[in-house]
């Protein structure tokens, strides 16, 4: 029994001891989560959530006043990240240092294939290694962007960035690049993380959504805001207002609390002074420019702060989430004249048909006894010369309605934005007017396509002459009435213009349709010229070929023949952004 008892003694003693020992051992790590969760509230949560890296972008200004008078201003507004371009001032560094404030410098290329970053290894080698050098010992000097906006989609990229990436890392930094393709990029593992653009999208959380589902690499959002279109607008209910800027950041900041991107930057804290080219010291920028030159920042260039600052600041420094803006007075509808000219044109079909029996009566024989209607033709009974003028000019100002609503409409696109940059200045120059300008580019591209048609009729006239003597009436009939096409293409784009916002692929599917229906038309005029006039099948051919679209088409190809690399990263933005 003694020793039954003196068992029973220890075994009692041994779990006592053992249970006071497991409950110091509880509050030890309970008092130490405590102190942790002080310290980093982001422990608190056990890893289920993590800090949002709070940005803006920057472009540094000409001066080096200016330049630490906006970074002061930055970090009492809560922000802890910039993204600009390269820096090799190590006093604005340190001034940056003594803010707390981190740099995101970026190596300034911009929209480059594989094949140009492979080209550009000795230069980006020689960059990196001059950020690492100006920025040793910096906290300021933070990760460095290897690429913006490049083709991240070709595996051959990937040796370049990784290593670049191991040289920045062995001198204790890391490495990031901008990138507009997300479930096919292929090159995330070899930098520390990847920003994508969501720059004027109204659901930016979509993107890093979609990043995660395919991705385990850490993701941020390149920039994210819209733009001002004028300051002297006012109110909410206003697009392109500063209040409306306000409000579309505010709604942003707010989704994006769900899904925590790791890094987010807003677009951008001060509008670029056109026509300068800054410079500070030795700080090199090159922000990727605006081919529309449109303003998003929340300061504008006369230094003016936007009410989007006051949004900004109340969600970087956790004091304010809800904001009161006025909505404003309705804006006003401008009258829709492109619907109202294309009724118009319409109208003008209709009261012909309606008009001239003549008329009525070719409509059948062209599509349903079109050798009939080419004897009709050839024998002048049928030519009907102001109809066919009237049906010219209405065809002339279709195309160009229907140019205009394509080109318009795509010209924020990913692929339009890339294209842009493939173009001189002077090219841009000349065209961002005319988009600007849609009434004026609908009367030049219609004018364009009467004036190449006139001079493809002549040179028809001219060759059949020599056999068979050809009107111009006859000439003028066998080219318009091909172009049947636009008059159902018309209803499509003013239906797609009174909507208002229409899908991308819907718009690029219409301007497909268009112009698949403008080489066929080329073909159904030279088949009916030669059969008419009695051309030879082989000088047919030969006409056709000069074309002014057809030799349009030629000149592409040729450019896009030198150009095989960029075009292909074209081809990758539409096919796999």
């Amino acid at each position: 029994r003694a020793s039954i008892f003196m068992s029973r003694y220890f075994v009692l003693n041994s779990t006592s001891a053992t249970y006071f020992l497991f409950m110091i051992r509880s509050l030890l790590t309970c008092l130490l989560l405590g102190v942790c969760s002080i310290a980093h509230p982001a422990m608190a949560q056990q890893g289920q959530s993590h800090e949002m890296v709070k940005g803006v972008v920057w472009e540094v200004p000409g001066d080096y006043r200016t330049a630490a008078s906006d970074l002061i201003e930055m970090r009492s507004v809560g922000i802890e990240a910039v993204r600009t371009g390269l820096i090799f001032d190590r006093g604005l560094l340190e001034l940056a240092d003594s803010l707390d404030l981190v740099l995101y410098r970026e190596i300034p290329f911009f929209g480059l294939s594989a094949r140009s970053v492979q080209d550009s290894v000795v230069v980006v080698d020689s960059l990196v290694q001059q950020l690492l050098v100006t920025g040793k010992g910096l906290r300021s000097a933070g990760p460095i962007g290897l690429a913006r906006y490049s083709d991240t989609t070709v595996p051959s990229l990937c040796p370049s960035l990784r290593e670049w990436t191991s040289q920045i890392r062995a001198a204790g930094g890391t490495s990031y690049y901008i990138t507009d393709f997300i479930e096919k990029d292929a090159c995330s593992d070899e930098v520390d993380f990847v920003l994508l653009d969501a720059l004027d999208e109204k659901s930016p959380s979509v993107f890093v959504t979609r990043w995660r589902e395919a991705h385990a690499s850490p993701v941020g959002l390149a920039r994210i805001g819209t733009h001002v279109v004028s300051d002297e607008l006012f109110g909410t209910r206003i697009e392109g207002s500063p209040e409306y800027q306000a409000r579309f950041l505010e709604n942003a900041l707010t989704e994006l609390k769900d899904v925590l991107p790791t890094y987010v930057f807003v677009h951008r804290w001060k509008d670029a002074r056109l026509g300068l080219s800054p410079e500070a010291g030795d700080a090199v920028t090159a922000m990727p420019p605006d081919p529309y030159h449109r303003q998003y920042g929340l300061y504008s260039a006369g230094e003016e702060p936007r009410p989007a600052l006051y949004v900004v600041r109340g969600f970087f420094m956790g004091t304010q989430t809800v904001f009161a803006f006025e909505g404003g007075e309705p804006a006003e509808q401008p009258l829709n004249w492109f619907t109202l000219v294309g009724w118009i044109l319409l109208s003008m079909v209709a009261v012909m048909y309606a008009a001239s029996p003549r008329f009525r009566s070719m409509i059948p024989r062209y599509f349903f006894s079109h050798g009939f209607y080419r004897n009709a033709v050839r024998e002048a009974r049928e030519v009907l010369p102001l109809t066919s003028t009237a049906i010219l000019t209405i065809t002339g100002l279709s195309i160009g309605m229907i140019a205009t609503s394509v080109l318009t409409n795509l010209r924020l696109s990913k692929v339009a934005l890339h294209l842009f940059t493939l173009l001189d200045e002077s090219s841009r120059t000349a065209l961002i007017p005319l988009l600007d300008a849609p009434f004026v580019l609908t009367v030049l591209t219609g004018s364009a396509a009467l004036l190449s048609m006139a001079i493809w009729m002549g040179l028809w006239m001219a060759v059949s002459g020599r056999r068979t003597t050809l009107y111009p009436s006859q000439a003028l009939m066998l080219a318009v009435w091909p172009r049947w096409q636009v008059l159902f293409i018309l209803p499509l784009a003013m239906t797609f213009e009174a909507v208002g916002f229409i899908p991308l692929w819907v718009t690029a599917a219409m301007g497909l349709v268009w112009v698949v229906a403008a080489y066929w038309s080329t073909l159904r005029t030279t088949f009916d010229m030669s059969k008419v006039a009695k051309i030879a099948p082989g000088a047919s051919a030969v006409i056709w070929f000069f074309n002014p679209l057809i030799l349009g088409t030629l000149g592409v190809l040729v450019w896009m023949l030198f150009r095989r690399d960029e075009i292909a990263f074209v081809w990758h933005l539409i096919s796999r952004s």
